[in-house]
């Protein structure tokens, strides 16, 4: 199949205060005659991996993946392509350092395949074999040698490590069970261990439990994150130390709700006892900021009235934690609250009595505003600061917030909105200014993109971004109109 690639540099006379800065620019020609697909994987200063996934069958083109490796400055290092073999499905991918992996399964079997390919030359291999012990694949991770996919078998939840060895399969001990509920898969790669987190839920009490596992998959230790409160650890994001104990950030709640009253911390070592740290929203310095003035100064009042009574406010946020990520003074933890839009149309506040009970009939999401927490080594609270994510809606619950680094301990939080990015700067619990507004592409790119799909953005090194979509072109001489895929370098404007 012939297709174009064109990759140009572009220099814009604007105003700072009016756009994003594109740089660098690449585009993909689509073939309409093909069904296909893009991703978009950033890889820091190394470059980006730019997936297209084909798919027509009668012109003898049956799930193609097709990789292509630019560097910072969007030029081509290497491409190469897989073709799945009827009957192979792609089901997940994983990223490690210096390879992807893609997990295909037969769903008339228990045949996998998995492909390899190394991201600095583009080499791939494939691992085929069986895995009996697994009906439904949620979770892919790999350790070493090892793939470990979770998921369900007879409805129950199990992890199964599978060997690029001697090509066998074993289920891990002590996960089947019908109360456990898998909710990640870690790998430690410094300790050789894996980390299976579940959520215990039996006669109306709510248990995290970390399941720690060595590469041949024996099970080192089983710890349950819960004390003796009422409190529910929800979810958990993990970090692995340098001493050999782990730092878990996450979210908790009240009696087995999946609301959350505010965030937890805690270290995991070889001590039987692991002290937990509850820090409520309401003790956050700047978490209700999205709320106006008015209303911020009435809540406030409020908790301060509940806690001269010995109360606690009670909040109904559901909160969506993105991986920690590594800083020089410890880590940063950004997260996004948000609430459900049912299929009616109804939406439910996050400060409103009504949201006491968890609607599954919902067919998008609404964000509310974003928080971010800066955390040292030793996992302590240091500061918090938050950006409001106005009128921000999405069907899927993936992270909507980008956070990158400027100069003199400055970051910038971003987001797009239809066409535009919305983007505020922080300098730790203060806020450098309000939130400014700017167009995500140049006026004759903007004329072409297609209405239906705004363009995404995404956080790639330094300063700079990646801001993806499509675009027309029309007609010329006897040919129809094309459509493209462009990957734009964006910088944003440091002031």
């Amino acid at each position: 199949m012939k297709y174009l690639i064109l990759c140009a540099c572009w220099l814009y006379a604007v105003s700072v205060a009016a756009q994003m800065r594109p740089s660098h620019r690449l585009e993909i020609l689509r073939d309409e005659k093909i069904t296909d697909d893009f991703q978009v994987l950033p890889l820091g200063t190394a470059g980006v991996l730019v997936t297209q996934i084909l798919d027509n069958p009668s012109r003898g083109v049956n799930h193609t993946y097709k990789f292509g490796h630019y560097d910072s400055t969007l030029t081509l290092k290497w491409e190469n392509e897989f073709r799945l073999k009827p009957p192979y499905k792609a089901l997940l991918s994983y990223h490690a350092s210096d390879h992807l992996y893609w997990l295909c399964g037969d769903p008339d079997s228990d045949k996998i395949q998995i492909w390899k390919t190394s991201l600095e030359t583009g080499d791939m291999e494939v691992m085929e074999g069986e895995v009996p012990a697994i009906d439904i694949v949620s979770k892919f991770k790999i350790l070493g040698n090892k793939a470990f996919l979770g998921g369900t078998y007879n409805d129950r939840p199990v992890v199964v490590s599978f060997s690029f060895f001697d090509k066998t399969s074993k289920a891990l001990p002590d996960l089947f069970d019908y109360h456990l509920t898998i909710n990640d898969l870690d790998v430690d790669e410094s300790g050789n261990k894996i980390h299976v987190f579940g959520k215990y839920n039996r006669r109306g009490k709510c248990l995290l439990q970390m399941y720690t596992y060595s590469y041949d998959g024996q099970l080192l230790n089983k710890t349950t994150l819960n004390d003796e409160s009422d409190r529910s650890l929800i979810t958990a994001k993990i970090v692995h130390l340098e001493n050999g104990e782990s730092l878990l950030v996450g979210n908790y709640s009240l009696h087995c709700s999946d609301y959350s009253q505010g965030l937890y911390l805690t270290k995991i070592s070889e001590r039987p006892e692991n002290h937990i740290q509850y820090v409520p929203f309401s003790d956050l310095q700047n978490f209700f900021n999205y709320l106006k003035p008015g209303r911020q100064e009435r809540l406030r009042t409020k908790i301060a009235e509940q806690k001269k009574q010995g109360k606690d406010m009670k909040f109904h946020y559901l909160l969506h934690i993105q991986d920690l990520i590594p800083t020089e003074e410890g880590y940063l933890m950004v997260a996004e609250a948000y609430f459900p839009q049912t299929k009616t149309g109804t939406s439910y506040s996050p400060l409103s009595a009504s949201n006491r009970r968890m609607h599954s009939s919902y067919e998008s999401f609404r964000y509310t505003h974003a928080l971010v927490c800066g955390l040292n080594r030793s996992g302590e609270l240091l500061w918090d600061n938050s950006m409001e994510l106005k009128d921000l809606t999405s069907d899927l619950l993936t992270p909507q917030i980008q956070l990158s680094p400027l100069d003199s301990n400055k970051l910038c939080l971003a987001y797009t909105h239809e066409s535009k990015v919305r983007a505020l700067h922080i300098q730790r619990d203060k806020t450098l200014g309000d939130i400014q507004e700017y167009d995500l592409l140049p006026e004759e790119l903007k004329k072409s993109v297609d209405r239906d799909i705004y363009p995404s953005l995404v956080s790639w090194y330094g300063p700079y971004y990646l801001s993806w979509g499509f675009r027309n072109y029309p007609p010329v001489a006897n040919q129809s109109s094309r459509e493209a895929f462009f990957l734009y370098k964006m910088e944003h404007p440091v002031h």
